[in-house]
């Protein structure tokens, strides 16, 4: 069907000139709610400057700017996607390049003599110049080039991708170092607590004020303790091995001093945070690119239904003595117009019109699940950005309660009036404690990090 209106078309199209045979390019819609929900998202309002957060406006810490620029610099991973762009620019180019006129220049010898006989050798010398042009009045030349240029800017976006991603990369390995450092200096910190504890329960037993069973529990959480400090030394060899990988080198990366917890500043968003954001983000651009890549694509398979056109001149000389190579009365010019029609291929042509046709019905369908996965990863970091922080507030005036139980427990033990069990209960209790405050800081600065992905990294980023 499409050949036959081809065809009734033809005559037209070459009396109003090129004619750009791709179906007109139309945004995709955004398959997800116009905007987030604002019931429990928790978002930090911000009414400027919110879409110019790149990471350095996000990640303020020197220390982990720092390890985001050497990652940067150093990651295999940012070269391979750089080589990748240079690839599609390269091919980009040798595709635009088919739309202008070719020039050769073409030389040959040729020797012919007798097998037998006194007959001497003939000698003759051609050379020339071919100009060679198609004329593009269907645009098949003009989409080819058009598809590669959108490949090109794919090529950029997952360039983009993969510096976001990197970053993201580095900062969650930073926190999980983090993380470690400080259950391990939680650890060590109670560890000399308990041994503190255990010297004066010693004393009183040598001093008859208590009895071997209470300092066997000393010893035995003391014990305890080592065990824990053990597994908290692998976790922070794990994740510095896990962030000197992103950054590319081994080397010794000195460690930023423990006892300050783990923060990181909320990411700050507008009152209506509005979908539309997710148009920002890399992978989605890349899917978009993706699409208009497959619409010039269609056009270069509707092409191929038509006649083309290839206009070849060129100029040549030819002679037995190459000192009268380039006389006049030796050169030729030539002009030779030549036009391919599509008479029989095999439905070749129809099978190629119908996999472009597919392709960009692929090309969108993939937006669409790019789409809907980027609003459930934005929708699911808001959502816990207020259990996280509600959480992380109840613990911390647990903690706050447990020390005040302590310091009774150890007074009261003092006294007499109590078993050191019960100190060691309110210790435990309080180790336990400020370990899950750290692991609740850690998961609320992931989240905050995810959200800064899902977002698109803002535009600077």
């Amino acid at each position: 069907m499409f050949r036959l209106k081809a065809w009734g078309f033809s005559s037209v199209l070459f009396l109003t000139g090129c004619v750009n045979l791709a179906p007109d390019y139309h945004p995709p819609e955004l398959p997800v709610p116009q905007q987030f929900s604002l019931s429990h998202n928790g978002l930090v309002p911000d009414t400027e400057g919110w879409q110019d957060s790149g990471w350095r406006n996000f990640f303020t810490d020197p220390w982990v700017q720092q390890l985001i620029d050497e990652a940067l610099r150093h990651n295999p991973d940012i070269k391979m996607a750089a080589l990748k762009v240079q690839q599609a620019r390269a091919q980009y180019a040798a595709t635009n390049a088919n739309r202008s006129p070719q020039l050769n220049g073409t030389s040959s010898a040729e020797y012919q003599g007798a097998l037998a006989g006194d007959n001497g050798t003939d000698k003759r010398y051609d050379a020339g110049l071919d100009l060679s042009f198609e004329l593009d009045f269907f645009a098949r030349l003009k989409n080819s080039s058009e598809a590669e240029k959108q490949n090109l800017f794919a090529s950029e976006a997952a360039r983009r991708d993969v510096y976001l991603l990197l970053v993201s990369a580095v900062s969650r390995s930073y926190f999980s170092q983090q993380q470690a450092q400080e259950q391990l200096y939680i650890a060590l910190e109670t560890r000399r607590n308990y041994q503190q504890a255990a010297a004066l329960v010693e004393q009183q037993v040598v001093s008859g004020a208590s009895n071997v069973l209470a300092m066997e529990q000393a010893r035995g959480i003391i014990a305890s303790t080592d065990a824990d400090i053990a597994k908290r030394q692998g976790e922070l060899s794990q994740a510095t091995n896990a962030l000197q990988l992103l950054l590319g080198y081994y080397q010794p990366q000195p460690l930023k001093a423990s006892g300050s917890g783990i923060h990181l500043h909320p990411v700050r968003l507008p009152a209506h945070l509005s979908s539309e954001i997710l148009r920002q983000r890399s992978d989605i651009l890349q899917a978009e690119y993706q699409i208009k890549a497959a619409n010039a694509n269609i056009g270069v398979a509707r092409a191929a239904f038509y006649p083309a056109i290839n206009l070849t001149s060129g100029l040549s000389g030819s002679s037995s003595e190459l000192t009268s190579l380039f006389d006049a009365g030796s050169g030729l010019w030539r002009f030779v117009p030549k036009i391919e029609l599509p008479l029989f291929n095999g439905a070749r042509n129809e099978a190629n019109l119908t996999l472009a046709n597919i392709t960009q019905q692929q090309a969108r369908v993939n937006y669409q699940q790019k789409i809907q996965n980027a609003f459930k990863q934005v929708a699911d970091s808001l959502a816990i950005r207020e259990s996280l922080r509600a959480q992380l507030t109840s613990q911390e005036h647990y903690r706050d309660s447990l020390n005040i139980s302590l310091q009774r427990a150890q007074k009261l033990y003092s006294d007499g009036v109590v078993s050191y069990l019960n100190v060691l209960d309110a210790e435990r209790s309080l180790f336990i404690t400020r370990q899950a405050i750290v692991d609740l800081q850690y998961a609320q600065s992931i989240n905050e990090v995810n959200l800064f992905a899902a977002l698109g990294g803002g535009w600077k980023a």
